[in-house]
Protein backbone atom coordinates (compact mmCIF):
# COMPACT_ATOMS: atom_id res chain seq x y z
CA UNK A 1 0.00 0.00 0.00
CA UNK A 2 2.67 2.32 0.70
CA UNK A 3 4.31 2.08 -2.46
CA UNK A 4 1.15 2.82 -4.19
CA UNK A 5 0.67 5.55 -2.46
CA UNK A 6 4.30 6.97 -3.61
CA UNK A 7 3.56 5.86 -6.85
CA UNK A 8 0.33 8.56 -7.13
CA UNK A 9 2.07 11.21 -5.20
CA UNK A 10 5.30 11.00 -7.89
CA UNK A 11 2.71 10.76 -10.27
CA UNK A 12 0.95 14.24 -9.24
CA UNK A 13 4.42 15.81 -8.61
CA UNK A 14 5.37 15.15 -12.60
CA UNK A 15 1.63 15.91 -13.86
CA UNK A 16 1.83 20.01 -11.87
CA UNK A 17 5.38 19.77 -13.15
CA UNK A 18 4.51 19.37 -16.76
CA UNK A 19 1.53 21.92 -16.27
CA UNK A 20 3.20 24.38 -15.38
CA UNK A 21 6.10 23.80 -17.71
CA UNK A 22 3.50 23.80 -20.53
CA UNK A 23 1.74 27.15 -19.07
CA UNK A 24 4.97 28.84 -19.23
CA UNK A 25 6.18 27.67 -22.80
CA UNK A 26 2.07 28.66 -23.79
CA UNK A 27 2.62 32.31 -22.74
CA UNK A 28 6.12 32.22 -24.07
CA UNK A 29 4.85 31.71 -27.18
CA UNK A 30 1.98 33.79 -27.29
CA UNK A 31 4.71 36.55 -26.52
CA UNK A 32 5.93 36.62 -30.13
CA UNK A 33 2.60 35.02 -31.97
CA UNK A 34 -0.37 37.49 -32.08
CA UNK A 35 -2.07 40.94 -33.58
CA UNK A 36 -3.79 43.95 -32.72
CA UNK A 37 -5.09 47.44 -34.19
CA UNK A 38 -4.53 50.77 -32.63
CA UNK A 39 -4.73 54.19 -32.87
CA UNK A 40 -2.19 57.05 -33.27
CA UNK A 41 -2.55 60.84 -33.11
CA UNK A 42 0.58 63.21 -33.56
CA UNK A 43 0.12 66.98 -33.23
CA UNK A 44 3.44 68.87 -33.78
CA UNK A 45 3.40 72.57 -34.40
CA UNK A 46 2.30 72.53 -38.12
CA UNK A 47 1.60 68.78 -38.54
CA UNK A 48 -1.05 66.08 -36.94
CA UNK A 49 -1.60 62.80 -38.23
CA UNK A 50 -4.67 60.11 -37.47
CA UNK A 51 -3.53 57.41 -38.30
CA UNK A 52 -4.84 53.75 -37.75
CA UNK A 53 -2.03 50.79 -37.04
CA UNK A 54 -2.33 46.93 -37.33
CA UNK A 55 0.77 45.01 -36.48
CA UNK A 56 0.72 41.20 -36.79
CA UNK A 57 3.73 39.16 -34.96
CA UNK A 58 4.21 35.57 -35.54
CA UNK A 59 7.48 33.86 -34.51
CA UNK A 60 10.34 36.34 -35.12
CA UNK A 61 8.38 38.33 -37.98
CA UNK A 62 5.80 40.75 -38.28
CA UNK A 63 4.45 43.28 -40.00
CA UNK A 64 2.54 46.65 -39.27
CA UNK A 65 -0.03 47.96 -41.80
CA UNK A 66 -0.48 51.98 -41.45
CA UNK A 67 -3.72 53.59 -42.31
CA UNK A 68 -5.06 56.89 -42.22
CA UNK A 69 -3.38 60.86 -43.17
CA UNK A 70 -1.36 63.73 -42.35
CA UNK A 71 -2.58 67.33 -42.30
CA UNK A 72 0.13 70.37 -42.44
CA UNK A 73 -0.99 73.55 -41.31
CA UNK A 74 -2.34 74.70 -44.47
CA UNK A 75 -4.94 72.19 -44.35
CA UNK A 76 -3.28 69.99 -46.89
CA UNK A 77 -3.50 66.08 -46.31
CA UNK A 78 -1.69 63.50 -47.21
CA UNK A 79 -3.41 60.15 -47.21
CA UNK A 80 -1.14 57.03 -45.39
CA UNK A 81 -0.81 53.98 -46.98
CA UNK A 82 2.39 51.89 -45.58
CA UNK A 83 3.00 48.13 -45.53
CA UNK A 84 6.04 47.22 -43.41
CA UNK A 85 7.41 43.71 -43.26
CA UNK A 86 9.92 43.46 -40.56
CA UNK A 87 11.62 40.70 -38.29
CA UNK A 88 12.31 40.95 -34.47
CA UNK A 89 13.89 39.82 -31.69
CA UNK A 90 12.28 39.53 -28.29
CA UNK A 91 13.62 40.15 -24.47
CA UNK A 92 11.19 39.75 -22.06
CA UNK A 93 8.38 42.92 -22.90
CA UNK A 94 11.28 44.48 -24.76
CA UNK A 95 10.64 44.17 -28.67
CA UNK A 96 13.80 44.86 -31.18
CA UNK A 97 12.74 45.41 -34.92
CA UNK A 98 14.16 45.62 -38.08
CA UNK A 99 12.50 46.49 -41.49
CA UNK A 100 12.70 44.48 -44.31
CA UNK A 101 10.58 45.65 -47.07
CA UNK A 102 8.54 48.86 -47.06
CA UNK A 103 5.68 49.49 -49.19
CA UNK A 104 4.14 53.00 -49.89
CA UNK A 105 0.96 54.14 -51.49
CA UNK A 106 3.00 56.40 -53.44
CA UNK A 107 5.45 53.82 -54.78
CA UNK A 108 8.16 56.26 -55.39
CA UNK A 109 11.35 56.15 -54.60
CA UNK A 110 11.47 59.21 -53.00
CA UNK A 111 9.79 59.93 -49.73
CA UNK A 112 7.52 62.85 -49.16
CA UNK A 113 8.87 65.28 -46.62
CA UNK A 114 5.87 65.36 -44.65
CA UNK A 115 6.55 61.78 -44.00
CA UNK A 116 10.09 61.72 -42.94
CA UNK A 117 8.89 64.63 -40.47
CA UNK A 118 6.12 62.68 -39.06
CA UNK A 119 6.91 59.07 -38.99
CA UNK A 120 9.77 56.90 -37.40
CA UNK A 121 12.17 55.35 -40.76
CA UNK A 122 11.33 52.14 -39.38
CA UNK A 123 7.90 52.89 -40.79
CA UNK A 124 9.55 54.36 -44.34
CA UNK A 125 12.81 52.62 -44.92
CA UNK A 126 14.02 49.34 -45.74
CA UNK A 127 16.40 47.87 -42.64
CA UNK A 128 15.57 50.60 -40.15
CA UNK A 129 15.88 49.33 -36.87
CA UNK A 130 13.11 50.08 -34.37
CA UNK A 131 12.64 49.42 -30.64
CA UNK A 132 9.51 49.47 -28.34
CA UNK A 133 8.17 47.49 -25.38
CA UNK A 134 5.01 46.16 -25.58
CA UNK A 135 2.58 45.65 -22.11
CA UNK A 136 0.20 42.68 -21.78
CA UNK A 137 -2.63 44.51 -20.26
CA UNK A 138 -5.06 42.08 -20.69
CA UNK A 139 -6.43 38.68 -22.99
CA UNK A 140 -7.07 41.38 -25.25
CA UNK A 141 -5.24 44.67 -25.32
CA UNK A 142 -1.44 45.61 -25.10
CA UNK A 143 0.32 48.66 -24.54
CA UNK A 144 3.38 49.79 -26.72
CA UNK A 145 5.35 52.37 -25.88
CA UNK A 146 9.11 53.87 -26.67
CA UNK A 147 10.77 57.36 -25.83
CA UNK A 148 10.66 57.82 -29.69
CA UNK A 149 7.52 57.41 -30.66
CA UNK A 150 3.77 57.81 -29.05
CA UNK A 151 2.18 55.04 -27.25
CA UNK A 152 -0.40 53.21 -28.81
CA UNK A 153 -3.00 50.76 -27.24
CA UNK A 154 -3.16 48.04 -29.03
CA UNK A 155 -6.51 45.67 -29.61
CA UNK A 156 -7.28 42.47 -30.97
Amino acid sequence: MWVRNIKWVIFIVIAVILTIVGMLMFENWQRSHFNCSGEMVMEYPDIRGDISVRYVFNGSRGVAILRGQITDSHAETMPINQNVWFTFTRKDDDYFLESENVASSEGGATINPLLLRTLPDFYLKAKEPFYFSILRLNSSTWQFYTSRSPSVFCRQ
